[in-house]
């Protein structure tokens, strides 16, 4: 592959194990030229107008206006506070006000002197990379992040082609998103992004075309812009709710996919628990990222007697080897208003502590759950764990992979462990289409089933132990050796993708 000033890109790693998978099941070399780069990569920008923003005077500059008479904005909802500090004035903020201003500054009771910074249009870098379809419409989430790239996107596409694949669902893979901080723009503000991005998208897209769903810095709210966006004005925009998924269950959403993802990671630590013996009850586990992943596996492996000890996110580590208030945590995190960054940080339950010291708290399990290459080789070596049961896609780089397996670490890798959103987006999509409502009991079996049969598929490739049992049979997908769990896994995907290439053939 190629090589870019002396390193590999993000993607080019990320395929390094879709090429050993593709030699070890002798992948017919056109179908792998099919899926080595995605069919589409999209990119392009929007344009939004921005509202004006209060930003916080330090002392030095706060000195000349301190005779500056207080204002009086009566509007209670008129000045919205974002993470940064700063607050979005909206335009009701002058009903009924009493205001003085100078020289730009105003002083706030209760909140501070600022000075006002004149809003205007702004730009943002958008991106859709659809990687493939040969399976079903192209389908994958809407990331807000002030760290997106062609090349994460191209990573994550792919992702999910083969998490498809593996969960046996019928689509095919896509990413997407704005480069944007979606913390430091209002809630009317990430309206009119996410508007404007639908805009632009809305030709790609399609309930039987392309398929968005959350991801980091999105959420139900979100969905429901884009859904509105691509179907106000269609004459029967009731059969196009599919056109995304995690919406809320009030308009088309499922129940059981806000914690979809975070089911399916706890189902596959179930079974790897299982065929080891081990009690939930009373493991020890670690959680780094608490959004929605996170928390809601942290949720669920406390409800069945686990102890989270620690918690690890962007801003912030805490830690109670008693084990954490997770409900407590949760609202702390997810349903305070004064909490802006959503941040563990603060929590009055648990110990701050470093991140650097959260890596080597012992425990049975860790779950990453954040962002990708968490896992290096230095981490890799510090963890005292037995299991890696990954909630994020790609946390684990190539040289943590090694450390892990020469360690005697177990890894549940992503494309089957976080395969529970994707299998639940899928069941919205259905309802969607039958125009049906299932319940969170049905969904959730329904999902039970799915990853616990693929899981265990995965566990006979690497071990090379084909079988048929009532359940699966994963003689069709054994190569002849073990090999790791995470090349089984893609073993398994491959072969599925494949066989629609070779039993359809190709378009000319």
């Amino acid at each position: 592959m190629a090589v870019r000033n002396g390193k590999k890109t993000f993607y080019e790693e990320a395929m390094e194990t879709f090429h050993r998978a593709a030699d070890l099941i002798r992948m017919h070399p056109r179908v792998r030229m099919e899926l080595e780069e995605p069919d589409f990569e999209h990119i392009f920008y929007v344009t939004i107008d921005t509202r004006d923003r209060l930003v916080p005077l330090d002392d030095e500059e706060v000195k000349p206006f301190r005779a500056l008479p207080p204002s009086d904005v009566k509007a209670g909802d008129a000045l919205e506070p974002l993470a940064d500090g700063k607050f979005v004035l909206h335009r009701r903020a002058l009903l009924k006000a009493d205001i003085s201003i100078r020289q730009g500054v105003i002083n706030i009771p209760g909140k501070g002197f600022f000075r006002i910074e004149k809003g205007g249009p702004r730009k943002f870098k958008a991106y859709r990379i659809q990687h493939n379809q040969v399976r079903g419409p192209y389908k994958g989430g809407i990331r807000y992040h002030k760290e997106c790239s062609l090349d994460l996107f191209k990573t994550l596409a792919a992702d999910m082609t083969w998490k498809t694949a593996i969960s046996e669902v019928p689509f095919g893979g896509a990413k997407g998103g704005i480069r944007i901080d979606p913390f430091a723009f209002s809630k009317e503000e990430i309206e009119h992004v996410t508007l404007r991005y639908v805009y632009k998208l809305k030709n790609l897209m399609g309930p039987f075309i392309d398929i968005p769903a959350p991801d980091v810095g999105t959420n139900g709210e979100i969905m429901a812009y884009m859904m509105r966006q691509f179907t106000d004005g269609e004459r029967e925009h009731h059969r196009m709710r599919g056109v995304v998924t995690g919406k809320d269950v009030r308009i088309g959403g499922s129940e059981g996919r806000i914690k979809a993802t975070g089911q399916g990671v706890v189902y596959c630590i179930e079974e790897w628990a299982r065929e080891r013996k081990l009690d939930i009850k009373g493991a020890r586990v670690l959680v780094q990222g608490f959004g929605n992943v996170g928390s809601a596996t942290a949720e669920i492996l406390a409800a069945l007697g686990a102890k989270v000890v620690a918690v690890n996110d962007v801003n912030g580590t805490i830690h109670r080897d008693g084990g954490l208030d997770i409900p407590a945590l949760v609202h702390h995190v997810h349903q305070n208003p004064q909490n802006l960054r959503r941040t563990v940080a603060g929590f009055p339950g648990g110990t701050a502590i470093s991140k650097d010291d959260f890596w080597g708290i012992d425990a049975d399990f860790l779950v990453p759950a954040a962002l990708g290459e968490e896992i290096d080789g230095p981490v890799a070596e510090r963890l005292k764990v037995k299991l890696v049961a990954e909630g994020a896609n790609g946390p684990t780089t190539r040289e943590g992979d090694r450390v892990l397996a020469a360690r005697g670490i177990d890894v549940i890798p992503d494309i089957i462990c976080n395969a529970g959103g994707v299998t639940v987006s899928y069941y919205e999509w259905l309802q969607n289409q039958r125009l049906e409502h299932w319940s969170e009991a049905e969904v959730n079996g329904r999902l039970e089933q799915t990853i616990k049969k693929n899981w265990a598929i995965v566990r006979d490739i690497a071990r090379n132990r084909p079988q048929r049992t009532p359940l699966y049979d994963s003689r069709p997908y054994c190569v002849g050796q073990a090999v790791d769990v995470r090349t089984a896994a893609m073993i398994l995907a491959l072969k599925r993708i494949e066989a629609h290439y070779l039993l359809e053939g190709f378009s000319q």
